[in-house]
């Protein structure tokens, strides 16, 4: 098993580009660890600088506590799953497994036993013989994580390796490599640009942007408490909804007031006091906001008037798009018995509990 630790590790390309800057990340033993964020944010670069495919800059890398910067990647006892899955089209899906372990010398009876053990594991042990263009989608994907678990690695590096598959096998893949992860007992990095697999798959995530580490934590904690702006419009879908505000006091009582609306501060008031008559920005997640007639318990709610534009039935939720009347427009995600028509008035009641504030300039949370 491994433990991996980025060490301001920085990846700076010959024509001055920056793919990832002073990069500090710490992977526990046997963690799911997830890097997400959108493309070109440097994700894929920092696990390709772990599996010794790209060279580092500056700063260190250790797995295990051993620095690695110029450790050859045969010699790091990790296995990486591609996003194209990489497989010899003319090898049978055994070859493929077994390519690896016959390049280490591994005996033939061995390399019997572990291929036939990754494939049981994966529901694969009738395709062994199959060419991969015999192959769905889901089963190549099986196969390029078979390959990776006949090594027996201390730590898996996956690359997207379900962006080629459609949104029923991503699914099903995605609770299946939860499952392997478990059985295995093994560290496992894996990148991706779709929250929804970093949400459901990490024990932690580790969001980036721009080549920056932006926040790393589990996922019900960066979803409730996010650092910046970024983060909180980058998790959550529909995304959070931004609002421009301003910090203001009425009888000793705090306010973040919009042109269409004003809310009270019950919580945190020490830290936004600092903000009196100051722009900020409001944040309010789509799921704060609720029908009135299926208003959960325990809701303080605060309500706000506004104008349906768009209805999305969902089967279990509605998605309503509203404009507010200083013409903002907000996204509600609504119980989906509520019965909405494009043109209609309508009266949102706000979660008091959950709002988020972040200061206007530098764009951190509040």
């Amino acid at each position: 098993m491994a433990s991996v630790r980025f060490e301001q590790v920085t990846k700076q390309y010959e024509n001055g580009y920056i793919a990832v800057k002073d990069l500090n990340l710490e992977i526990r033993d046997r963690e799911f660890l997830v890097l997400v964020g959108p493309s070109g944010c440097g994700k894929t670069t920092s696990l390709r600088m772990l599996a010794g495919l790209e060279s580092i800059s500056s700063g260190n890398l250790y797995i295990d506590e051993q620095r690695v910067n110029d450790l050859p990647p045969k010699d790091r006892d990790i296995a990486m799953v591609f996003q194209s899955y990489a497989l010899y089209p003319h090898m049978s899906v055994f070859d493929n497994m077994a390519f690896s372990l016959e390049l280490q010398g591994v005996s033939k009876p061995d390399i019997q036993k572990r291929v036939q053990q990754a494939a049981q594991q994966l529901g694969i042990e009738t395709l062994l013989e199959r060419k991969p263009k015999q192959l769905s989608g889901g089963q190549r994907q099986r196969v390029a994580v078979g390959r990776a678990i006949v090594r027996d690695p201390s730590a898996f590096l996956m690359d997207e390796p379900l962006s080629n598959l459609d949104a029923k096998l991503r699914v099903q893949a995605r609770a299946e490599l939860n499952k392997l992860h478990k059985r295995l007992g093994t560290t496992f990095i894996y990148v991706t640009h779709d929250q929804v697999e970093a949400m459901t798959m990490g024990s932690r995530i580790a969001i980036m942007n721009q080549g920056i580490l932006q926040q790393v934590d589990t996922p019900q904690t960066i979803y409730e408490k996010p650092n910046n702006i970024f983060v909180a419009g980058f998790l959550g879908s529909p995304s959070m909804n931004f609002l421009n505000a301003t910090v203001k006091r009425q009888n000793d009582q705090l306010f973040v007031k919009t042109d269409s609306f004003s809310l009270p501060v019950t919580h945190h008031q020490d830290s936004v006091s600092p903000y009196l008559d100051r722009p900020v920005i409001l944040g309010i997640r789509p799921e704060g906001l609720y029908h009135p007639q299926y208003l959960p318990p325990g809701i303080t709610p605060i309500s706000i008037q506004a104008e349906v534009s768009v209805v999305e039935l969902m089967g279990h939720e509605l998605i309503v798009y509203a404009t507010l009347a200083d013409s903002s427009e907000i996204v509600a995600r609504l119980d989906p018995r509520a019965t909405l028509t494009p043109g209609e008035s309508i009266t949102l009641q706000i979660d008091s509990q959950r709002l988020h504030l972040f200061d206007h300039e530098t764009e951190q949370a509040i």
